[in-house]
Formats: structure tokens, sequence, C-alpha cells
């Protein structure tokens, strides 16, 4: 029964050896995120700053690339729900400042879907003053 008991302990270890190898990269900023409030999304950056073996400047960039991505790939999704197409997506997102809304929402002063929201409909904007490729994004936006 002790044998079993070490044995146990012993894979516990080892399981938790693995989680602690596996969350690397972004898996250790969405870790890092979960059950973040507005409030607290600031000093994520000290969290992925130690994650890294960074210094704050270097993780205040990587916490901001992690949410550009986030946004990113909401806005891509959203256009594309609306009718848009992956092209006139492209060139649309050319003008747009993701980046600056990205540095925020790290910063805590927004929250990721405001600025899906923002940039959507900036792209929405921008598709129905220019010329149009696409029939939906009219109708949907």
């Amino acid at each position: 029964m002790l044998i079993g008991r070490k044995h146990a302990t012993h894979v516990q270890r080892m399981e938790s050896s693995v989680d602690v190898r596996r969350l690397r990269g972004r898996a250790a900023i969405e870790d890092a995120h979960s059950g973040v409030t507005l409030e607290v999304e600031p000093r994520i950056d000290n969290r992925i700053a130690s994650l890294y073996g960074a210094d704050r400047e270097e993780a205040t960039e990587i916490h901001a690339n992690y949410h550009a991505e986030r946004i990113f790939l909401s806005l891509v999704r959203r256009c594309v729900e609306n009718g848009m197409k992956k092209g006139a997506i492209a060139e649309r997102l050319k003008n747009l400042n993701l980046v600056e809304l990205a540095s925020q929402v790290a910063r805590g002063r927004l929250v990721e879907a405001a600025a899906v929201e923002i940039l959507f409909r900036m792209v929405a904007q921008m598709e129905r003053s220019g010329a149009v490729e696409d029939r939906y994004i009219n109708f949907y936006a």
C-alpha cells in the first residue's frame, strides 16, 4: 500500500511538471489571462516577464501582440460572418491601427470585444464608402 502511494505521488509530480513544460508561449499567456478582470489586465505584464525572463518593456510588447492576434482573428471571423471576402478584409485592415487598440487592451483601458467592435465599425464604414466588391457587407453592416 505504501508503494502505491509513493508511486501515485511520483505520477502526480510528473503530471504537474509536464503541465508546467506544456504551458509555454501562447498557452502560458492564455493561462495567465484566465479569470482576469479589466483592472488586473495591466499586471499580467509582470507574469509574462517572469515566464519569458524578459524585461518589463518586452513583456508589455509580448502582451500587446497577444491581444493584437486575438483581436485580429476575432475581427476577421466577424467580417467573414458578415459576408466580406478575405481579400477585401486584408485590404481594409491595412488602414487600421490595430496595434494601438491591442496596447490599450493590454493596459486594461479597453476590453477585447470593444476593440473588435470599434475595428469592425471602421471596416464596415470603409466598405460602405468605398468601392464595394462584396454585396453582403452593405446588407449586414
